[in-house]
């Protein structure tokens, strides 16, 4: 079959495997650690998603409430980084399994010579603690790029980490497809002029996700004839 396509690019972490609570929970806990008395709960974290990235999220948590306003920066840095590893032993304790229709979709794509990658604003500890506790279901050592925050000057909705992303593979945007699940993220990818499918997780689907090119609750189903098709669609289609 022709077809342009050359890459899927899964644009976060959330997209692969539903860990939003499990980072909820990892967050409060550093913060009991911290002798903070911070607490987010479900709707507080739906709310804060709306912000990517991990310390843009504290920091706008600080800066809401003047009684919060005593955390530096510094602070928020150590507290991130106790969330991380804190999230990192977490997923060693939960049964974490895939999205639905992640596995088969990267296996199809593998079995037809078409790139998978990874591109994400978070640190690159959170996705070594994904690849631990997805390692007997999925073939990360066979993702063509990898993209985290550690080589990225700006975090989504800027486009860097998809063009990062690009130069790696050696690919134009008209040759790829991005499955992501926050508008900020989709944003970014279409920035970078990459047509993108939105698979809003449990913590982001009550969100607009009207700027994506197609709405899907998972990926069950998605079939190569599809993804090829979806490049010579116009834009904003859902289903």
């Amino acid at each position: 079959m022709s077809h342009q396509l050359q890459a899927v690019i899964f644009g976060a972490i959330g997209t692969i495997a539903e860990t939003s609570d499990i980072q909820r929970q990892a967050f409060n806990a550093a913060f009991a650690a911290a002798g903070l008395d911070w607490h987010w709960n479900a709707q507080l974290y739906r709310d804060l998603l709306k912000i990517n990235g991990g310390q843009q999220r504290l920091r706008a948590f600080r800066d809401a409430a003047v009684d919060r306003m005593g955390v530096t920066d510094t602070q928020i840095a150590t507290l991130h980084q106790a969330k991380t590893e804190l999230y990192a032993a977490m997923l060693d304790r939960y049964p974490l399994r895939p999205r639905p229709g992640v596995v088969e979709t990267i296996e199809m794509c593998r079995s037809n010579n078409i790139q998978v990658a990874l591109c994400t604003s978070t640190a690159m500890a959170n996705i070594e603690g994904l690849k631990a506790a997805l390692a007997e279901l999925l073939p990360f050592d066979k993702f063509a790029a990898i993209v985290s925050i550690e080589s990225l000057e700006r975090t989504k909705p800027a486009p860097d980490a998809y063009i990062h992303c690009l130069n790696q593979l050696g690919l134009s945007a008209d040759r790829v497809i991005a499955i992501e699940d926050t508008p900020v993220s989709i944003a970014a990818a279409k920035t970078a002029g990459i047509f993108t499918i939105a698979t809003p997780g449990a913590t982001t689907s009550d969100q607009d996700f009207s700027v994506a090119d197609l709405v899907v609750p998972d990926l069950t189903g998605m079939t190569l004839d599809r993804l090829a098709a979806l490049l010579r669609q116009p834009a904003s289609i859902s289903g």
